[in-house]
């Protein structure tokens, strides 16, 4: 396996840079969508074990985050709906053009599989394979969490806009910076329990986009100790989309594994090579049959 630097150019302007891992022989390749202001780097050991199992995987950042920061994110505009609408689909069409002769696969976690419907080109998509993805309504989440989201979005942010333009959350440890109205969105989005699908925003400040109409299988991993993503949060997003295919989940459930916990991200620490990521290649070996 070998990586590769690459930058792409969305259709606004945008430069997005990421790095693909290339096995020797490929069989499909696979964009993968982080969640909402993490660092890339988290994902790697996952992706590294997907390209020795012989898939290109493509690891990139969204606008405005980590190598594809701009150089003044206060002067930025950038929004959360920017993600699916532009970002996810210039992501989409240069791998499609690098490689025309392999199946096409998307993985995501979190805001990474939320957006996916608002693409304008899901066509040649074999399937999607999704972790933690659900609204994330705050009464949905255990008390400690709600308040520790609510000291984000309501404390946090606007003190940071306030006083640098953007939402400054790296030195604190909290996530990635991000653009201030990446998080205003977001926040917005939390508020209700259909997420962007309520009718605040659902064709008004965000595109219908596809999410009625997949033409593809979809199956999302779930953790019983997640606090974003638990069960309320998940069955409140996936009530709001359709696919010709199936749309299946997987509930893991950390006693059952042998751990202490999974949560948001416990997905992609290395001890789950044996205990999940065995099971989604095998998952992504159907999906290209």
């Amino acid at each position: 396996m070998r990586t590769e630097k690459f930058k792409t150019v969305c259709k606004d302007g945008i430069i997005l840079k990421g790095i693909l891992l290339i096995p020797e022989n490929p069989k499909a390749v696979i964009q993968f969508n982080c969640g909402t202001g993490t660092k890339k780097e988290v994902y790697l050991s996952f992706l590294t074990y997907l390209a020795n199992n012989d898939y290109i995987c493509c690891l990139w950042d969204y606008r405005g985050v980590g190598n594809s920061s701009t150089e003044n994110l206060s002067r930025c505009d950038f929004t959360f709906s920017d993600y699916g609408t532009k970002d996810m689909p210039t992501i989409k069409t240069f791998l499609t053009n690098k490689y025309p002769n392999l199946p096409f696969l998307i993985v995501a976690h979190s805001a990474g599989g939320q957006q996916i419907g608002f693409m304008n080109d899901l066509n040649n998509i074999k399937g999607v394979i999704n972790f933690a993805v659900s609204s994330g309504y705050y009464p949905n989440m255990p008390f400690k969490y709600k308040m520790k989201a609510y000291f984000y979005f309501y404390f946090f942010t606007p003190i940071s806009i306030l006083l640098t333009g953007y939402v400054k959350a790296k030195p604190f440890g909290l996530m990635e910076n991000l653009p201030k109205k990446v998080v205003l969105e977001w926040r917005d989005w939390l508020e209700k329990e259909d997420y962007f699908f309520d009718e605040k925003f659902y064709g008004k400040t965000v595109p219908k986009g596809d999410f009625k109409n997949f033409k593809f299988p979809v199956h999302t991993y779930w953790t019983s100790d997640d606090s974003i993503s638990n069960q309320k949060n998940t069955e409140a997003f996936w009530r709001n989309i359709k696919s010709k295919k199936e749309i299946s989940f997987t509930k893991l459930v950390p006693e059952e594994l042998g751990l202490k916990k999974i949560d948001h991200f416990g997905f992609f620490k290395r001890r789950m090579k044996n205990k999940l990521w065995e099971n989604v290649v095998v998952r992504l070996n159907v999906l290209i049959e």
